[in-house]
């Protein structure tokens, strides 16, 4: 899936369509649920070290979603 949204992302040279938005948004939420797959066959010390990365994404998205998101004041993630 993640592939398939770059790919797909890379052949778009005009405004998307609401069509084309969903599709992404799909496509983005199958990696959601693969990538947490994934994560649940870590071991606790490895999901412990992971969780954060998780808690700053969902907030990122949650507020990408709202509608409230300004780089300016929220920042930009960084995962250093």
């Amino acid at each position: 899936a993640l592939q398939k949204i770059s790919s797909n992302a890379a052949k778009i040279e005009r405004e998307m369509s609401p069509a084309e938005y969903e599709e992404f948004a799909n496509l983005y939420r199958l990696v959601r649920v693969e990538l947490n797959g994934l994560y649940e066959l870590l071991a606790e010390k490895e999901r412990e070290k992971y969780y954060g990365y998780f808690v700053a994404v969902t907030e990122y998205e949650k507020k990408i979603a709202e509608g409230v998101y300004n780089p300016d004041l929220d920042g930009v993630l960084k995962f250093d």
